[in-house]
């Protein structure tokens, strides 16, 4: 077996004309660019570039030459696109520049967490903090025991439809306009009403919290969790258009492998539909430039077998 050395030497002539340009930033953008260049020469002269003569080799000049044809080129269209990225991510509010954003956030993760209890109340919470285009949250789910045959029912696994469920019970909650209410309790109480509800997660993060009072909020009378704020008056402040559910990962409670797997939502949300929707088409942008996708999708990397 050998492996066609042709895209290897590629690259390495593509790294060497990028420090020129000075851009490790659009270093992925314009290789993908690039690559997928030469794979649409497929058929033409160019092909020879993706090809060796027989013995494994291709002629540093032809290389060199087939750069200096498209790199100008490429790297025009790169850096506007690059620029039009940047300039769509420049636009979006951020966590530490908006507070309303993150009020917003770390709101919509309180009510997924009431959503999820709500579809499925076998799910227990643990913490679901903002993060820097959204926020998340972890749940576990036990095995559960089926009321009419005694037989045990395995922890559930999250799927897509799953996810609509979730979105759609957010919306319910939104379009009911709970108040979100802080309220402060002692450590004993917070113990008995974790008790109560048979949270044993809320424990452990109780055990982490120094200080007093305890802090909680509520979502009307109908859901609650250990939390320092801050948060929006109600939750019919939250724009439900805004808000999307992205995906499920799994998470080992406190990071600890021999800990219980969760499984943790990712979500993202924004002040309006509009921020939504240039928040979508920057992560395509940034998905269509990974050089990693293009290659696995253009079949540019292959063995030969002689």
């Amino acid at each position: 077996m050998k492996v066609a050395s042709s895209m290897s030497l590629f690259l390495a002539t593509l790294a060497v004309n990028l420090h020129r340009y000075g851009s490790c930033r659009a270093f992925s953008s314009l290789s993908g660019r690039l690559v997928s260049s030469a794979a649409a020469a497929k058929g033409s002269r160019d092909s020879a570039f993706l090809a060796d003569d027989g013995d494994g080799k291709v002629s540093p000049s032809y290389q060199s030459r087939w750069l200096s044809r498209h790199a100008t080129t490429v790297l025009s269209a790169t850096v506007a696109e690059q620029t039009s990225a940047e300039a769509v991510e420049e636009d979006l509010p951020t966590n530490e520049s908006d507070d309303e954003l993150l009020r917003l956030r770390h709101t919509s993760a309180h009510v997924m967490a009431m959503a999820v209890q709500q579809v499925f109340p076998e799910a227990q919470v643990t913490i679901g903090p903002w993060i820097d285009n959204g926020f998340y949250y972890d749940f576990f789910f036990p095995e559960t025991t089926d009321a009419e045959t005694g037989e045990t029912v395995p922890s559930r696994k999250l799927t897509d439809q799953d996810l609509k469920q979730i979105k759609k019970r957010m919306d319910k909650i939104i379009g009911a306009d709970h108040p979100i209410i802080r309220e402060e309790v002692t450590r004993e109480e917070a113990v008995q009403r974790i008790n109560d509800i048979g949270e044993p997660f809320k424990l452990e993060i109780l055990e982490s919290i120094k200080t007093e009072p305890i802090t909680i909020y509520k979502i009307g009378n109908e859901w609650w969790d250990l939390c320092a704020g801050p948060h929006v008056e109600s939750t019919g402040k939250l724009p439900k258009k805004a808000i999307a559910l992205q995906s499920v990962a799994g998470a080992y409670w406190r990071g600890d492998e021999n800990r219980e797997m969760l499984q943790r939502i990712y979500a993202t949300a924004w002040k309006d539909p509009g921020q939504l929707k240039r928040y979508k088409k920057m992560m395509q942008e940034a998905k269509k430039r990974d050089h990693r996708v293009l290659g696995k999708k253009l079949d540019l990397f292959s063995i030969q077998v002689s």
